[in-house]
């Protein structure tokens, strides 16, 4: 049989066939032709990976008037649901301008902070340029994170090409991260990758696992998918509520004659609370002394470890963040003066602002006074930040102050002031060295903040100033003229370009 308008010849037996077969195929009922083939795993990873610029500028906490110069970092941003990016990182803190790109090209759209917690430290960026969105889609975020295997770090660097490097799990833990406070799931990477640490996007099998945070040594670090998901689930509600902390302080019970003394059972877990802050979850309910057994029905060992059904040890404050959310009740199982009882707190969260010395500020510079020369600013993290290695290389006196009493706050005393500096003047002979000095009273009056101070300046006793130190500092006091301070103001703002008090 021959079919019109096909010219046979020596392959025409084998090219009829071929025919043959294609149209009955296309006639077969039922039969429905190859799909498209979806992006590949490359490709899907490309369009969910963006490239955050921020450039900031930080104020100058030894001279509190005044700005440092401009800096500029490049994140990764993990694009999600909304459409919006992820980060992680406390770099949005101080920003003054926010860029991304996309799919490695030079062009930058300009973004916008729509959420922060630095408790995180994680970050929710919106662009309004539509045309940006264009061939980006997100990830999804894996439901918990591996224990062990292999991951892959990735990042977009200034070279156009988006860089994947391999990584190890080393561990899951609880840990902090940038400037919180607050425990959460982490993961933790062995990685050769070179200046890493800056919101990078850890995927295994095809899903997101983490974001980093920071990396020493050989080892990267980053908040654990859990965490990620509960924050863009927070977020998308309306009202943004945190991550809840405990506000205590506690020893474990590893010791044989502590734990008899405590009254605690043969085998029995714990830890024994040695600090309660008035603005945590555990304020008005548990007290010094307390052992705190189980919480929300989980038990702990004497190290305050519980056993999670999913990653193992873990350390007991994630029992106060993973899942929960502040307002949420949380009940806990303690022992107190040889009574076990069950007890529930509100889980809260805690603000920088409400700590005596802030761990951190963003947005703002400090608060700041300047009388006849002498500056006066309260102690913060920030301050002690000028040090570098501040635990180590700071006043004494100063880390003492901030770990026993910046963390508790009071009505009399809601922050800690110090002599900052000296501008030398001719008003201030002889204290031009003094620096770092813990005010506790001006002209007779105590001093529990700034606003304390100026009140007290503003009654010069005798006709002197009289500012008054904490023990142990220094000459212990020092008097100035008061008619001195007054006229040298105008004289010492001109020369040290000291903005006029507002």
């Amino acid at each position: 049989m021959r079919f019109p308008g096909i010219r046979t010849s020596r392959g025409g037996p084998l090219l009829a066939a071929a025919l043959l077969a294609a149209c009955a195929a296309r006639s077969r009922p039922g039969t429905a032709a190859a799909a498209p083939a979806g992006p590949s795993p490359a490709d899907r990873l490309r369009a969910a990976v963006v490239s955050v610029r921020v450039t900031g500028q930080e104020w100058n906490w030894k001279t509190p008037w005044a700005k440092q110069s401009p800096w500029t970092r490049t994140l990764t941003g993990l694009v999600v649901d909304g459409p919006r990016i992820l980060i992680a990182s406390s770099a949005v803190g101080n920003h003054i301008l926010i860029e991304v790109q996309k799919l490695g090209l030079e062009t930058r759209t300009p973004a916008r902070l729509a959420r922060v917690d630095h408790e995180g430290p994680l970050a929710l960026l919106e662009v309004d340029d539509p045309s940006f969105w264009r061939g980006l889609s997100p990830l999804p975020l894996a439901e918990r994170v591996p224990l062990a295997g292999e991951v892959t770090v990735h990042r977009w660097p200034r070279a156009g090409q988006i860089e994947s490097s391999p990584a190890t799990v080393r561990q899951v833990r609880v840990g902090r991260h940038g400037v919180s406070r607050v425990s959460l799931l982490t993961l933790d990477l062995s990685s050769s990758l070179e200046a890493a640490g800056d919101s990078e996007v850890v995927v295994a099998d095809g899903k997101v696992v983490a974001l980093t945070t920071g990396k020493s040594g050989d080892t990267l670090s980053g908040l654990a998918s859990p965490v990620l998901r509960q924050f863009l689930a927070d977020a998308t509600e309306g009202s943004y509520r945190g991550f809840p902390r405990a506000g205590v302080a506690w020893q474990d019970l590893g010791n044989p004659s502590l734990r008899a003394s405590l009254g605690l059972a043969p085998g029995e877990g714990g830890v024994r609370i040695t600090r309660v802050l008035p603005h945590g979850s555990g304020a008005g309910v548990l007290q010094e002394g307390d052992v705190v057994l189980e919480v929300d029905g989980i038990a702990l060992d004497e190290t305050g470890q519980f056993e999670h059904p999913v990653y193992g040890k873990m350390s007991f404050p994630l029992l106060f963040t993973d899942g929960h959310h502040p307002g949420d009740a949380l009940p806990l199982r303690i022992l107190r003066n040889g009574e076990r009882r069950t007890v529930s707190i509100e889980l809260r969260a805690m603000r920088p602002e409400e700590d005596r010395a802030p761990p951190y500020i963003f947005g703002r510079g400090p608060e700041y006074a300047v009388y006849g020369g002498l500056v006066f600013q309260n102690l913060t993290g920030p301050y002690l930040s000028t040090w570098g290695d501040w635990p180590r290389r700071a006043p004494p006196h100063l880390l003492i102050a901030y770990d026993r009493d910046g963390a508790e706050p009071s009505p009399e005393h809601p922050r800690i002031v110090l002599l900052s500096s000296v501008l030398p003047d001719a008003a201030n002979l002889g204290y031009q060295d003094l620096r770092d000095l813990i005010v506790s009273a001006v002209n007779g009056s105590k001093v529990g903040d700034l606003q304390d101070l100026r009140r007290a300046f503003a009654s010069p006793r005798g006709g002197f100033q009289v500012v008054e130190f904490w023990p142990g500092q220094g000459p212990g006091r020092i008097v100035l003229d008061a008619a001195e301070v007054e006229a040298a103001a105008a004289r010492i703002r001109a020369v040290y370009g000291v903005p006029p008090a507002s």
